[in-house]
């Protein structure tokens, strides 16, 4: 794999980035179908498996040049004003669409805006890891040991603390660490463990709880109790470890028709939550009950992903959703 320059664009990050916002897409929008069918809840456990801890991956590794500059304001503008402008959004959304009483708390992320809130205190305390790489063992033992208490939702600190080691991981991770990906074999091996994984969680996706992927719920909400819980997590680490090498190692390094779109991903995971929320509470699903229609949900998760990810929704939401970005360019 040729050495990329500095004034050169990565795209086999930009190619990873857009198709995981795409299966961000896809798994929200297959949500509501888990319970009805075996493939449905296979397939809703494997995106889930990897997608948010790759993307924290990602993010740690490119979180290098923040890190070592200490920009402690980029954080705010970048994560920390969006969270709070879809704080206040989703609190009408929901008080118009649901009913729910208009409340801004601002401490409880709002459906997946834990993300945004996650990936603002990594910033930080990637400040107290950065010394050894040998700290992500630390990072994974409480990872594994906060399963054992009620961490709450509050800041999203049970998220926070399960998905760190992911943040580390990508932080001390550098660019000739990747070159195994192109081994000889590699992609037949991803494809076939693929597969084989596919295979295996759909015989057994009715008996894995598909909450434990979220990493926002104690051992004990789970039904798993003991010491032995924590084999749980740790088996959820190894997958999604497995699983986001075999997803990178199938990932065209080059540049694809795709590529320029993830630079827009931020978008598609902001926006997109609306439409699925609100399809949730008409009769929407109900009328989905064959594989071919799941087919055309999905097939239409990704158009919509392309629509959010193009330039005109940015342009139209960035005033909103990065208001220092956009007055910056003024």
């Amino acid at each position: 794999m040729p050495n990329v320059s500095k004034q050169e664009r990565d795209y086999f990050f930009d190619n990873a980035k857009f198709i995981l916002i795409v299966l961000v897409v896809i798994s929200h929008a297959i949500t509501p179908l888990i319970g009805t069918s075996d493939l449905n809840r296979t397939l809703y456990l494997l995106l889930f498996s990897f997608h948010m801890p790759l993307f924290l991956f990602i993010s740690g590794y490119f979180a290098k040049k923040a890190v070592a500059k200490r920009e402690l304001m980029k954080p705010i503008q970048k994560l920390l004003i969006p969270y709070l402008v879809m704080q206040i959004i989703y609190s009408f959304f929901y008080y118009d669409v649901y009913g729910w009483e208009l409340e801004f708390s601002l401490f409880h992320p709002h459906w997946s805006l834990w993300f945004l809130l996650t990936l603002f205190t990594y910033y930080y305390l990637i400040h107290l890891f950065k010394f050894s790489p040998y700290f992500i063992i630390i990072a994974i033992a409480i990872g594994i040991l906060s399963g054992y208490i009620e961490v709450g939702s509050c800041f999203s600190l049970s998220r926070t603390l399960v998905f760190f080691p992911f943040f580390l991981a990508g932080y001390y991770v550098k660019r000739e660490h990747f070159q195994f990906l192109y081994h000889k074999g590699m992609k037949f091996t991803a494809v076939l463990f693929l597969v084989i994984t596919t295979l295996v969680t759909y015989f057994f996706a009715f008996n894995i709880p598909y909450e434990l992927l979220y990493g926002n719920t104690s051992y004990t909400a789970l039904g798993l109790n003991g010491w032995s819980a924590g084999i749980w997590r740790i088996g959820a680490y190894v997958m999604s470890i497995a699983m986001s090498i075999a997803f990178l190692t199938l990932i065209p390094k080059d540049k694809t028709t795709f590529s320029h779109f993830a630079k827009n991903t931020l978008y598609v995971y902001l926006l997109h939550g609306f439409i699925f929320r609100y399809l949730r509470e008409t009769n929407f699903y109900e009328g989905i009950d064959t594989v071919f229609e799941t087919f055309l949900l999905i097939l239409g998760s990704i158009i919509f992903a392309f629509i959010l990810s193009s330039n005109t929704v940015k342009k139209v939401a960035r005033p909103v959703l990065e208001p220092v970005a956009f007055l910056k360019r003024k």
